[in-house]
């Protein structure tokens, strides 16, 4: 009985305390051109509102992509690449720092921002005006429109996708990343860093040498879903996809490098390797629709708007790589990839190599082949540019 009296005046204090957090946890409209509903996002109140990240990255961008080991969140909206990391204020936007007043903070496994210091970093970065009404809890967006939803088969006609001959955008792909570490070599190196080594290293000499905006899939070691990484490659209208991968084999003789396009698997070498870069889907959830032969029919059907741009990419970048690489030109080919198959551009998939081979692994691993790398790709981007140039 005496427990019992000890314990109310706990229980009571601990129920007021579940009331007064679930008091704080509500919901904010968010508003798009002409008032059109674009959906709601989670915000806490403490000393301010604070909004969920993760759904404005679901209403308004291309979805958030979190590295739970690092803590970190990347959005995109309007174009915009948006970094933040947990219990930090500073705020990344397309490399350029800003400092809120307020901390970003983790909340089962939401990141909140506080509403009023994120907008209006955004709009000082040069994103388009906004408005927040606290008395009707909404936040007016008038210059997006909503989204359509993403296709999750293949029943997007990609021949009335017209291709922009500029090429102002390009998306930089490095395979793998967090969890799944790619293909890994005899020395223990792994798949994941090599292509985010190149990938990186790729995108700055673009952005140094080209009038051209660069986007990583990642940029970080983290994981993201294929699927994902298309839909980011569409939603930033990317003109040319490049995913950076490096090969393994039974075999560890195999060495030198390939360039694929989307098509049907013609041998059985390009079966394998389409399926172990395939294999990541197992990680992505039951719900990720499968590459069946039919749907690969499809997209490859789907690319032929696309097909001439990526073919002469593709020989650009072994004909680039033969000039500085003392390996085998192992020639283009075509196999499923599904990475490529979603993606409504130019698209190619780069093997640097054959990590399995002890001799190869030991050449990707140093700084230097691995710039000699990303310089073959890179003055494939100029040749390829200055072809649509004349075209």
């Amino acid at each position: 009985m005496k427990l019992l009296t000890f314990l109310r005046p706990v229980i009571s204090i601990v129920l007021l305390l579940s009331i007064a957090l679930a008091n704080s946890q509500q919901t904010i409209t968010i508003l798009g051109a002409n008032n059109t509903l674009l959906g709601k996002a989670d915000i806490i109140k403490k000393n301010q509102y604070y909004i969920s990240l993760n759904d404005i990255g679901e209403i308004v961008g291309n979805g958030s992509f979190v590295n739970n080991k690092t803590e970190k969140i990347v959005i995109y909206v309007q174009g915009l690449k948006i970094k933040l990391s947990n219990n930090i204020s500073f705020i990344v936007i397309d490399d350029k720092t800003y400092q809120m007043k307020s901390k970003l903070f983790k909340n089962n496994d939401q990141y909140y921002a506080p509403i009023d210091d994120f907008f209006n970093i955004l709009l000082l970065h040069g994103a388009d005006k906004y408005s927040v009404d606290y008395s009707k809890m909404s936040i007016s967006l008038n210059s997006i429109s909503k989204k359509l939803p993403e296709p999750t088969s293949m029943n997007v006609d990609l021949k009335k996708e017209k291709i922009k001959q500029k090429l102002d955008t390009i998306i930089i792909d490095p395979g793998h990343g967090g969890k799944d570490p790619g293909a890994i070599g005899y020395r223990g190196t792994k798949e994941k860093d090599i292509t985010l080594d190149v990938a990186k290293r790729l995108a700055k000499k673009i952005e140094r040498n080209m009038k051209i905006k660069t986007i990583l899939t990642r940029d970080e070691d983290t994981f993201i879903g294929l699927r994902e990484r298309s839909k980011l490659a569409n939603a930033q209208n990317g003109k040319l996809f490049i995913s950076i991968h490096a090969n393994s084999a039974e075999d560890q003789r195999a060495h030198g490098f390939e360039t694929y396009l989307i098509g049907l698997n013609k041998n059985e070498a390009a079966v394998r390797t389409a399926a172990r870069e395939n294999a990541v889907l197992a990680l992505e959830g039951s719900d990720v629709e499968k590459l069946t032969d039919e749907a690969l029919i499809k997209a490859s059907l789907f690319q032929t708007s696309f097909a001439n741009g990526s073919e002469r990419f593709a020989a650009l970048v072994q004909e680039e790589m033969n000039k500085r690489l003392q390996s085998r030109d192992r020639g283009v080919k075509q196999a499923g990839f599904y990475v490529l198959a979603y993606t409504s551009m130019p698209n190619v998939l780069i093997e640097l190599g054959y990590i399995s081979n002890p001799s190869e692994e030991k050449k990707l691993r140093s700084s230097q082949y691995k710039d000699a790398l990303a310089t073959s790709i890179y003055r494939a981007i100029e040749k390829y540019q200055n072809t649509l140039d004349t075209n």
